[in-house]
């Protein structure tokens, strides 16, 4: 009887202390399985150092240049910032046979208001334009004609501006030198208050 009770107690014994294992077992996986889900909480989410920063990026505004002469189709042409005088001769078609594609710096980067005259091998031939010099110096920044090195072609472009006041504007540069102020082209045989008072928006020096 006495060994059957010893029996009975060591299996109890035994059955309890493998339901104190279980539960110590288990209190660790349960422990794991909620450090694993907190960590995949903050993983996920959104605010993270790298991903909570914000980066403010500003797009730069296409700038617009005005591309006539020797081109295929001269106009008015919008194009991304730091363009290239290659790209505003493309933009425009090309060349026109004929055409000075050495005339203009294709590698110069044309700013806003640009305007990019492409001459003929003859207009250079004859002295119609300047003969290597760039023609986007004939312009500012803001599209303004610069009347100190606009060429006689150039010059045309003014609104009011002819073939023989341009002429005229081109010999006095060469006789007396360049001009002080835009008011001096009103110096010019041909130009008085009147035109000047036309011109004076689209000229600079």
């Amino acid at each position: 009887m006495r060994r059957f009770i010893f029996i009975l107690c060591c299996t109890v014994a035994v059955i309890l202390a493998g339901c104190t294992n279980a539960g110590y077992d288990s209190d660790i996986v349960l422990s794991d399985t909620m450090n694993d889900e907190g960590s995949e909480d903050i993983s996920d989410g959104n605010c993270s150092t790298g991903d909570c920063a914000t980066v403010a990026l500003t797009e730069q505004e296409n700038i617009v240049v005005y591309v006539c002469g020797a081109v295929v189709c001269p106009g008015v042409y919008e194009l991304p910032p730091a363009s290239r005088a290659d790209d505003a001769v493309k933009a425009a078609g090309g060349f026109v046979d004929g055409a000075d594609d050495t005339y203009v710096n294709l590698a110069a980067v044309v700013e806003d208001g640009t305007k990019l005259m492409i001459p003929t091998k003859d207009e250079v031939k004859n002295g119609l334009v300047a003969e290597n010099t760039d023609s986007t110096d004939s312009f500012s920044s803001n599209g303004l004609i610069n009347i100190n090195k606009a060429t006689k072609e150039e010059l045309k472009t003014i609104p009011g501006i002819g073939e023989k006041v341009a002429g005229k504007i081109v010999d006095y540069r060469e006789q007396n030198g360049n001009f002080a102020c835009i008011e001096d082209i009103m110096k010019v045989s041909g130009i008085k208050d009147k035109l000047f008072s036309k011109i004076k928006e689209y000229i600079t020096v």
